[in-house]
Parts: C-alpha cells; structure tokens; sequence
C-alpha cells in the first residue's frame, strides 16, 4: 500500500469514526428530548402552567450553554452570518416551546408527539427543494414507511380532537423543520455550541418578554411535579445540544431521521410515567418506525 493509499484510508477510518459519534450524539439527543412532553405533563399535573416550564427551562439553557462554551473553549464571537441566523433560530425555536410544550395541554401525549414528529419528512423535503442533499426512492419509501409506523405506534384517532392543540404541535412541526435546515448551514461557519448559545439566548429573550406580558408564574407545588419541572429544563437543554453538534457530523437530513427514535421512546417512557398500554397495532407501527430507520441506515 502506497503512502497516498495509507492516508487515504485513514481520513476514510476517521471519517467513518465522525459519523458514528455524530449518530451516537444523536440517539442520545433523541432519548432527552422524548421524555420531554411526559416530564411537562407531570409539572402540569403539579401546579405548573406553559409559560412558567418553557421560560424557567429557557433560562437554564442559556446558563449551560454559556459554560459549556467556556469549558470547551468555544468562540462566542462568531461571523455575522451564523450569529444572525443563530438569532433567528431562537425566535423559532421559542414558538417550537410553547407549540409542542403547549399541546400536551389539550392532547394526549401520545397524538401530540405524532404530529410533532412529522417533522423529518419536512426536513427531507426542504433540503431536496434546496439542492443540498439528493432524496433517492429509498430515503422517500424509508421516511413514508417510519411516517405510517408512528402513526400505527402512536394510536392515532382522530375523533374528539382539540383543534388548540392540533393547531400549536403543528406549528411547532413546521417551525421545528425549519430551525434544523437554518441551523445546518450556520453550523458550516461557527461551531455548534457557539451557535447553540445565541439560539438559547435569543429564544430566552422572546420567551421572558412573553412571560412578563402575558405569564402568570405556577411553580409546581408536589414533589413528581418538581422532577418533572426541572427534568424539562435539563433534557431538554442536553438533547437540543446534542442533537446540534451531531448534526455537524451526519447532517441535517440524516439527523432528523435518526430522530425518528424520539417518538418511540417516548411512547415507551409514557407507558412507565403515565401508565399507557401497547396494543398489538401500536407494536406494530414502533417495529415499522425502528425498521425504516435501519433501512435510511443501510443506505447510506
């Protein structure tokens, strides 16, 4: 094996090393962020109101990623570009938390979660539109397959429905998809904390000018209902870090669909926390959600 041989095969073993801890960030960003709207319920169940949980978790957030940043020695002067859309992100992300947060108050967690994670096929598209990666037959048939399944998984009825909370998951789908494909091309210049910290920041100024008009502070008044007041802040703030600097890594396309764990997850921690049962149909559709992922996997 030449020289030349050698190096390449080298940059080939630490490219494929990359991608397995970008993956590897991701799946864990998807089991933070699916205990989320479960750990919501209960500060809800507990005294605790929206804005109080989404503005008290947005606060932590800013707080860790500051020091993160520091302890990692990651710039937080950025070029103009990235610090813009990091910006701007924030402010979708604020609508992200209040939307998916909000719902669980007129929906099951379960249909909450279904409309929410409907999310990576958006962002699969957007990229194609975009030109900035290729969808083939099997990423389009893999993406329908895992759509299909949460919908099997997740026990979608449509009869009573709260159109509130239809209304906000659905906003938050669309922005959700929207902030990913942003944050990918700001993660070409700036790195990803740096540029996690600002849509912290920006989301934390938008949610508190919001609170102090309109909130009404509800501090949770049981025990359960603290767990699950400050497990929002601390997951969520780690999966969305996560899920950022994996991104870096596997891309925007790939990472949402990696994602597609979270809402299977999450059923499962909802069966725990609050006492849900898996039909056979239900089983099912998790099966098809895990194997779409696999065959997105095998793919690439």
């Amino acid at each position: 094996m030449t020289k030349a041989e050698r190096t390449s095969a080298a940059t080939t073993l630490s490219g494929a090393k990359l991608q397995l801890v970008g993956a590897g960030l991701i799946v864990l960003s998807t089991i933070a962020i699916a205990i989320v709207p479960s750990l919501a319920k209960l500060a809800y169940d507990g005294g605790s109101n929206t804005l109080s949980v989404i503005t008290g978790r947005s606060v932590f957030s800013v707080v860790m990623t500051f020091l993160l940043a520091i302890a990692l020695r990651q710039p937080l002067v950025i070029a103009k570009t990235p610090l813009l859309i990091g910006l701007s992100m924030g402010a979708g992300y604020a609508v992200i938390l209040y939307g998916y947060l909000g719902a669980v108050n007129y929906l099951p967690v379960n249909l909450v979660i279904l409309i929410y994670f409907i999310h990576p096929l958006l962002v699969g598209l957007i990229v194609m539109i975009l030109g900035q990666e290729r969808l083939t037959v099997i990423s389009v048939g893999a993406l329908s397959l895992a759509l299909l399944g949460l919908g099997l998984a997740l026990g979608l009825s449509l009869g009573d429905l709260n159109w509130t909370g239809v209304a906000l998951a659905t906003v938050s789908m669309v922005v959700t998809a929207i902030v990913i494909v942003g944050n990918s091309r700001a993660l070409r210049e700036a790195p990803a904390l740096s540029i996690g910290f600002y849509m912290m920041l920006s989301a934390a100024a938008v949610l508190t000018v919001l609170f102090l008009a309109f909130g009404t502070l509800a501090l949770p008044n049981t025990r359960l209902a603290w767990v699950g007041f400050a497990g929002v802040a601390v997951a969520a703030t780690g999966g969305t870090l996560a899920f950022l600097c994996g991104m870096v890594y596997v891309g925007a396309a790939r990472a949402a669909m990696i994602s597609n764990l979270e809402p299977v997850i999450g059923v499962l921690f909802a069966l725990a926390v609050l006492g849900e049962r898996v039909t056979l149909l239900q089983g099912s559709g998790i099966a098809m959600v895990i194997a779409a992922i696999f065959l997105m996997e095998w793919r690439r």
